[in-house]
């Protein structure tokens, strides 16, 4: 699968990403040529994510699923890229898993990826269409060392990957969508109803930490909205490209 360049220019705290590293699966995947790089920060003008995260500790594990929406490309462009992972708010690095819902080329694509930000992403084929239930899993091991899992309920496949990062540090947990593309806030691809379920955290429900939240917005403009959290569970709607 060709690859295609994920660039972030906030001049803020980075969030978001993942690396590297040898796949526990036999599949060999295809290196980006670039990140999944967004910049979450407490006082940002210009939301790139939305979607909640966990902050004020360390954390071990962090474990979500979500449905793979239909995506409008009719008159819409851009990529949607839900995921869960480890750092990324209080840290410059990530180590994350997800999916890219893509309208870049005027049809519906998606496409699986692994990263532990700042190494770029790694994208490995496997079938994913509307409709799917993901689940990822994100543990930190020990060691700087990261297991990474992504399965596909629907279709019955399971992906996972061990891969370290020296720097990275386990002071966040989120699940999160993003906009990915060149800009400050790139162009979000339109997508149908988002949910976000059984989001756990080192085995309990996401709302039982501290967490902080976030919309897409551009400016003045929200593309997308983020739910209420309800204890493991929340939504996020596209409003905007």
């Amino acid at each position: 699968m060709t690859a295609r360049p994920h660039t972030r220019t906030l001049a803020l705290l980075v969030t978001t990403a993942v690396g590297l590293a040898t796949a526990l699966s036999a599949a060999t995947p295809a290196a980006a040529t670039a990140s999944h790089r967004s910049d979450h920060t407490r006082r940002h003008a210009d939301n790139i994510w939305g979607g909640y995260i966990t902050y004020g500790s360390t954390f071990t594990t962090i474990s979500g699923t979500w449905n793979i929406p239909a995506l409008d490309c009719t008159n819409n462009r851009g990529i949607a890229s839900p995921w869960v992972g480890l750092d990324g708010w209080d840290s410059d690095t990530v180590e994350q898993i997800g999916v890219d819902l893509d309208c870049t080329t005027g049809r519906a694509q998606y496409n699986t990826w692994v990263e532990m930000y700042p190494q770029d992403s790694i994208y490995f084929a496997e079938p994913v269409q509307a409709g799917d239930s993901m689940t990822g899993t994100v543990t930190d091991e020990g060691g700087h060392w990261y297991t990474l899992t992504l399965s596909d309920t629907t279709q019955g496949w399971t992906k996972s990957f061990r891969k370290y990062l020296a720097t990275a540090t386990s002071v966040n947990a989120e699940a999160i969508i993003e906009p990915i593309g060149s800009g400050s806030v790139p162009t979000l691809a339109k997508f149908g109803p988002l949910q976000f379920t059984g989001v756990t955290v080192d085995g309990r429900p996401i709302g039982d930490y501290a967490t902080h939240s976030s919309t897409v917005t551009r400016r003045t403009t929200t593309l997308a909205t983020t739910g209420t959290l309800k204890s493991d569970a929340f939504p996020v709607t596209w409003r905007h490209s």
